[in-house]
């Protein structure tokens, strides 16, 4: 079973087995419509379609951040409507930076789905090595009725970070790029800037040139330089609580213990009026 990582060639080994079940995740954060629209076009054989903001999110509140958790029945139903359980085995993929299938592989790692992996380079790389496609939409499955949980120990609120921070407890990981942290630009949300005391290591760092994750050795070097050490109170975020799961990922694929994920993310801590924040202009 694969729980991290699985390359092109392995994913089309296993392509024809019964218990696998392949999620195409593409999203486009500023064209909602597009990862869809790609899907119906063109995906991997026997790909269902999930979408980050209807299936893998609930409904935006004030101080919720852009992406809060699905609510569990919901997302329960869901996996319910695939015939998921403990013996599937799920693969998904995005586009190419893998930053939008991490989220659906944290989820289920959240609510103890341990056999679901990543595509290394995403459906750029499933085309670019001619592996089968077409613009089938599988049929559902029956359905279980299989209640799951979250586990709140890979969780943390806007509160609960806010007095660790101020009691220098924990080491809080951005994974935006360098000049949305910075406060340079940004595109999305109403503030620009990082949370004070935040260290950044952009996700798409944890790829090589070519769109795939860098060895084992390579990415426990990167998270290593900056935990020296220290990995009993780490956290992860970014904008909303999506591409966190990235770094995520690749510190779970290179051995580095448990880290938790901000889900509100800067979206979440800049909606406060009385937070901090941080610019490097």
């Amino acid at each position: 079973m694969y729980t991290t990582i699985i390359s092109v060639e392995n994913l089309n080994n296993i392509i024809e087995n019964n218990n696998l079940i392949i999620f195409d995740c593409r999203f486009n954060l500023l064209d909602k419509n597009l990862g869809y629209s790609e899907y119906i076009k063109s995906h991997i054989i026997n790909s269902n379609y999930i979408d980050l903001e209807s299936d893998l999110s609930c409904e935006v509140s004030e101080f919720s951040g852009r992406h809060p958790l699905q609510d569990i029945s919901k997302f329960s139903n869901m996996l319910n409507s695939y015939d998921i359980d403990e013996n599937s085995q799920i693969v998904v993929y995005d586009e190419g930076n893998s930053s939008m299938c991490s989220r659906l592989w944290w989820m289920l790692k959240l609510i103890g789905l341990k056999n679901c992996a990543v595509l290394d380079g995403g459906y750029k790389a499933w085309k670019l090595k001619n592996m089968p496609t077409n613009n089938i939409v599988p049929n559902r499955y029956k359905k279980n009725k299989i209640q799951y949980d979250y586990n709140y120990d890979y969780l943390i609120d806007t509160k609960t970070l806010k007095n660790k921070l101020e009691k220098k407890s924990t080491c809080l990981i951005d994974a935006r790029d360098a000049d949305r942290f910075s406060g340079k630009i940004e595109p999305i949300d109403k503030k620009a800037g990082h949370i004070p005391g935040a260290i950044n290591l952009p996700f798409k760092d944890n790829l090589d040139e070519n769109g795939f994750f860098k060895n084992k050795d390579e990415l426990k070097k990167r998270f290593e330089k900056i935990l020296k050490g220290n990995t009993n109170d780490v956290i992860n975020m970014c904008g909303s609580g999506v591409t966190a799961c990235h770094n995520f990922l690749a510190m779970e694929h290179c051995g580095i213990g448990l880290s938790k994920i901000y889900v509100g993310s800067w979206s979440a801590w800049s909606s406060y009026e009385d937070n901090k924040i941080e610019k490097e202009l």
